[in-house]
């Protein structure tokens, strides 16, 4: 039997108001999350976020999203940050600290 899929919570649409905000008004901090695999998975959690729901389609990349999370839970640095980011993801030091390290970041950029 496959493992139910998650639901869509509203921490998970606030994460991805959050995410949408730094893609789009700041492409530079954005950028220094990384690569491909970030931001395709960035839009097909953006997809499902919007849509509501995890589909039975969805099941292959729920798989891929939790082992990215689970390997992936102890960044400290900018990079790392903004790829939980575009992962949906909140490392160990929390939702407060990744917003710190981010505006700092930001502040620096202005």
């Amino acid at each position: 039997m496959a493992a139910p899929l998650p639901k869509v919570t509203e921490s998970l649409k606030k994460l991805l108001d959050y995410a949408e905000d730094i893609r789009q008004h700041h492409p530079d901090v954005w950028k220094k999350g990384g690569n491909i695999q970030g931001n395709d998975s960035y839009d097909t959690l953006k997809k499902i976020v919007q849509r509501g729901h995890f589909e039975e389609g969805d099941a292959e990349f729920v798989k891929t999203w939790k082992a990215w999370k689970a390997r992936h839970t102890n960044h400290t640095n900018i990079e790392g940050m903004v790829a939980s980011l575009k992962w949906l993801a909140v490392p160990e030091v929390g939702l407060r600290e990744m917003k710190k390290v981010i505006k700092t970041e930001i502040d620096k950029s202005k």
